[in-house]
C-alpha cells in the first residue's frame, strides 16, 4: 500500500515524517480533508495564525507533492435563511 505524507504549510512548514499508508491518492485526499477539518476544530489558530492561512501539502512515497488542500477551501459558507413561502393577499387579483 502506498505511503502519503501530510505537511502543514504556511510561511513555515510542519513536516510529516511518518506518513500514512493508504490505498490511493483519492483516499489520501479524503484523509487530508479530515485532518485539516479536525485541526480547524481543535486549534482555531496554528502557530499564532488563523487556520485560514494554512494548507495541507500531500506528497507520495518519493516526497513529490501530488496536491495541496487549503484549509480555507474546506469552510462551508453559512446557510442562507430560507424565506417563508409567500402567502397571497386576499385582495390580489381583485380589480376595483
Amino acid at each position: 500500500m502506498p505511503r502519503y505524507y501530510f505537511d502543514l504549510v504556511d510561511d513555515i512548514k510542519i513536516l510529516d515524517n511518518k506518513g500514512v499508508s493508504l490505498p490511493d491518492s483519492g483516499a489520501a485526499r479524503e484523509y487530508a480533508k479530515t485532518f485539516a477539518r479536525e485541526l480547524m476544530e481543535e486549534k482555531p489558530t496554528l502557530m499564532g495564525e488563523s487556520h485560514l492561512a494554512w494548507a495541507v501539502h500531500v506528497s507520495n512515497g518519493r516526497f513529490e507533492r501530488i496536491f495541496r488542500i487549503p484549509f480555507a477551501a474546506l469552510i462551508e459558507p453559512p446557510e442562507q435563511p430560507h424565506s417563508a413561502p409567500r402567502v397571497p393577499d386576499d385582495r390580489e387579483g381583485i380589480s376595483e
